[in-house]
């Protein structure tokens, strides 16, 4: 079985793509990732040249992107109100180029693997296959722009006692960990039916990394003290109102209007039997313009000041730039402010083809085509909310809280803790709000922050600043969840939130002096 693998580049290939997917949400099988970089690996050793090993990870792409993110076909048909296989046929076009990392990769390691392969120095392989291997995919794999910003390292978001380590260094070191592991341990074992067996010593390199990750998660568990305040009791609120109901209300359909802010007060009122500190709506919650003064503004408002609680909720706003164009916003209403309108965030990062279509300006026909897709105003700038009891929120709203270089912006702010407000409702009965809250989880450890991540139609939860999930609300069912959450007393900055990804600036420099002394050794890479 393992011979035909082995020996079968495009076999080799759809085991590499399954070994992914099936780390992730909602498989889960996490070992399988480690058999990854032994696989690409093999791949890029065997293909004959650079353009087949390219076509190869096309291929790993390829099935990556079939068996992680099959829901796209899901968006496009529901919401593109297109058949079911023209949705198929658009999607499986989309899956090659949905993770181009890993063709770019493959045959950048191909190119590099026939130089260093022809060298008889045990060290200049060695440390390729510890060092240089990892490094280089690592680079690409965080360089390429990905439909979703992820890496091979968040599949590890449930193994806490592995990833605190992410506060300094971000999920990147993850990722190079991980790959230096399976690197090595199959270059290794590949060397052992050779004249000249690889020395042990290289196997140092990775279990140290493995011991660094357990090390520092073991002091962070049992020896830091974090400066905490008291809890704040939270109640997420789901209401399970779903894209095609609020598409009707903001298009106007009063009856649509009514049933979104009425399910959203029931239940709200539910949880005030929990005695909640703070309320928070999902993403787009309030289908009409909050910042618009008039009936439904003023109803909202005095609902908030009987509830007696603050309320955090998605919304929309008047964009400062077109009448006909809103911002997709949060807004923060509490009953101790006067106006009750206290702060409001204008979303910053729009997801493609669902609240923009991309050159729809340039060629606005297309928005007449596809009516369903939505025409935001982007916003420009973060802005941290801060309650009448004085703690500052930094708020993402969707998308937004899996793009690290964004949630440092917001950590940059001096927050307190981190609310997201999201809409899964896109995606369906499918893997993708696990998934999508997963890669969520990565920023409270970052940041030493927790995270408030509330959805209309699940999964909502809250996240400790070490990354311990709360109880999941589920998929699909209106739901109160009122959980405690530990803020911090002032600021939390870490290295990450200040340094940001530091590591990838190692790697090149790691890549550099590697190249550079190969080059000195007058290693075939050189000619």
């Amino acid at each position: 079985m393992y011979k035909t693998i082995s020996n079968n580049i495009w076999l080799l290939s759809l085991v590499a793509g399954m070994s992914v997917f099936l780390a992730f949400e909602t498989f889960g099988l996490v070992p399988t990732i480690l058999f990854f970089p032994f696989l690409i690996n093999l791949v890029c050793r065997k293909s004959q040249n650079p353009l087949q090993a390219f076509w190869a990870g096309f291929f790993i792409s390829f099935v990556i992107m079939i068996g992680g993110f099959y829901w796209v076909v899901y968006v496009i048909h529901e919401f593109g109100q297109l058949s079911w296989l023209v949705s198929a046929g658009l999607f499986l076009a989309f899956c090659g180029f949905g993770a181009l990392n890993f063709p770019i990769f493959s045959a950048c390691a191909h190119y590099i693997h026939k130089r260093i392969l022809r060298s008889s120095s045990q060290w200049v392989q060695g440390f390729w296959f510890v060092l240089g291997f990892p490094a280089l995919f690592t680079l690409i794999e965080w360089g390429v722009p990905k439909l979703f910003p992820w890496y091979l390292g968040h599949a590890l978001y449930q193994q806490l006692w592995l990833i605190q380590i992410c506060e300094i260094t971000g999920a990147t070191f993850l990722t190079f960990a991980l790959f230096s592991m399976g690197s090595t341990l199959g270059w290794y074992l590949s060397g052992l039916k050779t004249s000249l067996p690889p020395s042990k010593l290289f196997l140092l390199f990775p279990l140290s990394l493995l011991a660094l990750l357990l090390g520092f998660s073991f002091w962070t568990f049992n020896d830091r003290v974090f400066d905490l305040a008291p809890p704040l009791r939270v109640a997420l609120i789901q209401a399970n109102i779903g894209n095609l109901d609020k598409l009707s209300a903001r298009q106007g359909v009063l009856s649509r209007v009514d049933l979104a802010v009425r399910a959203y007060e029931d239940l709200s009122r539910q949880s005030l039997i929990q005695k909640p500190d703070l309320l928070v709506w999902p993403e787009t919650a309030i289908p009409f313009r909050l910042d618009s003064p008039g009936k439904r503004q003023t109803e909202l408002f005095e609902l908030v000041k009987t509830l007696g609680v603050p309320l955090i909720s998605g919304a929309y706003a008047q964009s400062s730039k077109d009448f006909y164009r809103d911002y997709n916003a949060a807004f923060l209403v509490d009953p101790q402010s006067n106006p009750p309108l206290k702060d409001v965030y204008y979303k910053n990062i729009l997801l493609a083809f669902g609240e923009y279509l991309p050159l729809g300006e340039t060629f606005p026909q297309l928005y007449r085509m596809f009516p369903q897709v939505s025409d935001f105003d982007r916003g420009s700038k973060t802005n941290a909310f801060t309650t009448s009891t004085g703690y500052k929120l930094g708020i993402s709203i969707c998308y937004e809280a899996i793009v690290p270089s964004f949630m440092r912006r917001v950590a940059q702010e001096g927050v307190q803790g981190l609310v997201n407000l999201t809409n899964d409702s896109w995606f369906g009965p499918t893997s993708e709000p696990y998934l999508h809250g997963a890669l969520s989880i990565f920023r409270s450890i970052e940041h030493r922050l927790p995270l408030i991540r509330v959805t209309n139609t699940g999964a909502s939860f809250t996240v400790s600043h070490l990354g311990k999930v709360s109880r999941r609300s589920s998929i699909y069912e209106p739901q109160v969840l009122v959980e405690e959450v530990r803020l911090h007393n002032s600021p939390n900055i870490t290295f990450y939130t200040q340094y940001g990804d530091w590591f990838i600036y190692f790697l090149i420099l790691l890549l550099a002096v590697f190249f550079t002394w190969m080059k000195g050794t007058r290693a075939p890479l050189s000619d």
